[in-house]
């Protein structure tokens, strides 16, 4: 949960004087300075925003502002109803209820909590104005603690005690007036409203769709790299670049994405050699998955090392969370493509599809044949790579020899200091060829787990 740090009274009513519309507005309404004055009080951190004139949560579901983004979930704005009915000795009842946007008040569960002799029902309009100074759209706790004297028992249904966005974890209603919004903190506001109760009165309106994206909160996600290091920093910003895309205008920066944690380790670099250094990289990744051992997603940016895909899961998914291989990525695309021909660019090991090869399965298709001459330049051009002295010379060399040396349309870059090259500089020189990046193969696939679009 992100709290919002309440300032002094004098403040906080000179911030608001500057949401004022010059042009039109000389000064604050009435509500306005007693809902700060409230909040201010009862020590609940606010931020006041404009808005287009909203009457209806569907409404705000388009025009809040909050974070710099216009609009909202509609499961973050609140939903206040003020019913009217009469407790079993006959005396009047006004119980108002409160629930996230996107749900509907049960209201026999109301009459059950408050012994009604009948069924509650929705206050008139103009009965809320005569009696409470409140109308249609400017509904909220703060105003009916003030305005009703404890008439009104405020009940506040359990699913606003905790965030659905657990980033910001804030909730947004009308501020007293239908073209201001407030955003606070639900379990502050409740806590500093003294007639309540919390119990259970709402529940889902199944003919609303509240998720304005494919997912929220998204599972977080562990990267271990160091072979190179740069083939980490690349690849995570090929999956901020992905939760972009899939999110959309709902992408707020920061807040949409996924907790992510980097563990780079020097020793990854003898994986370039996993022949003479086999148990020393498997212990080092082990060392990273233990390290990563509380993130949802694990994902290892390297290419050999998926050769110990086995003994990774066997460490990494006692606990529920979930290791993707880049390796089984790549395949499952080049099946689903239906590609029957490829050349694959890589160390020795790498593209001789031999047992420390991750992506022997591609032995089925038509693999093309690479002298050991020209796989020996890879495997040299990949270390020169790994040195960062001169990375478009490095490029330069790389398409020279894909360009003289390799007859297939299909190629798989399947080495981390090749994928850097490629995403670095201009990809025009492989417009005749058909690029098969892991990198983004292995991003997509990650952003999409984390969304929970497709199944981990």
């Amino acid at each position: 949960m992100i709290l919002i740090d309440s300032l002094p009274y004098e403040i906080e009513i000179g911030k608001a004087k500057n949401l004022l519309h010059k042009d039109k507005e000389n000064s604050l309404p009435e509500n306005i300075v007693n809902i700060i004055q409230f909040c201010v009080e009862k020590k609940i951190g606010f931020v006041l925003s404009r808005n287009a004139k909203v009457f209806s949560c569907k409404d705000a579901r388009s025009n809040r502002a909050r974070l710099g983004l216009i609009g909202i979930p509609l499961f973050d704005e609140l939903k206040s109803i003020v019913f009217k009915g009469n407790g079993i000795d006959g005396r009047e009842l006004i119980i108002a209820a409160h629930c996230r946007g996107h749900m509907n008040v049960d209201v026999q569960k109301i009459s059950q909590i408050f012994s009604c002799s009948g069924t509650p029902h929705k206050m008139d309009d103009s009965e809320m104005i005569e009696r409470f100074n409140m109308d249609f759209g400017t509904v909220n706790p703060m105003l009916i603690e003030m305005h009703s004297n404890n008439i009104i028992l405020n009940v506040f249904d359990t699913h606003l005690t905790k965030p659905m966005l657990l980033y910001p974890g804030t909730m947004l209603t009308n501020a007293g007036e239908h073209t201001w919004g407030i955003e606070f903190d639900p379990s502050l506001l409740i806590s500093a409203i003294d007639n309540r109760i919390i119990e259970s009165i709402a529940v889902p309106n199944e003919n609303i769709d509240i998720f304005d994206s494919q997912a929220i909160n998204p599972k977080s996600i562990g990267i271990i790299t160091g072979s190179t290091p740069i083939f980490g920093v690349v690849l995570w910003e090929a999956i901020i670049n992905n939760f972009k895309n899939i999110l959309g205008k709902r992408f707020a920066g920061d807040i949409s994405l996924p907790k992510i944690n980097i563990v780079s380790l020097p020793s990854m670099g003898l994986s370039m050699e996993p022949d003479k250094h086999n148990t020393a990289t498997l212990n080092t990744i082990l060392e990273a998955v233990d390290t990563l051992r509380d993130m949802d997603i694990l994902m290892l940016a390297c290419h050999t090392t998926h050769c110990f895909t086995g003994n990774i899961r066997n460490s990494f998914e006692q606990n529920g969370g979930k290791f993707i291989s880049m390796s089984e990525s790549v395949i499952e695309y080049i099946i689903k493509s239906q590609i029957q021909d490829v050349a694959i660019l890589g160390i020795n090991y790498v593209a001789e599809l031999n047992d420390y090869n991750t992506c022997t399965d591609l032995k089925k298709l038509q693999v093309e044949s690479i002298s050991p001459e020209i796989t020996e330049s890879f495997h040299k051009l990949a270390y020169s790579v790994k040195k960062m002295e001169n990375l478009y010379g490095d490029f330069q060399k790389f398409t020279r020899l894909v360009n003289k040396h390799i007859k297939s349309n299909n190629i798989v870059i399947a080495l981390p200091e090749f994928s850097v090259l490629y995403h670095r500089f201009t990809k025009r020189k492989f417009e005749n060829r058909n690029i098969i990046d892991p990198l983004e193969i292995y991003a997509k696939k990650i952003s999409s787990c984390s969304l929970g679009i497709i199944s981990s």
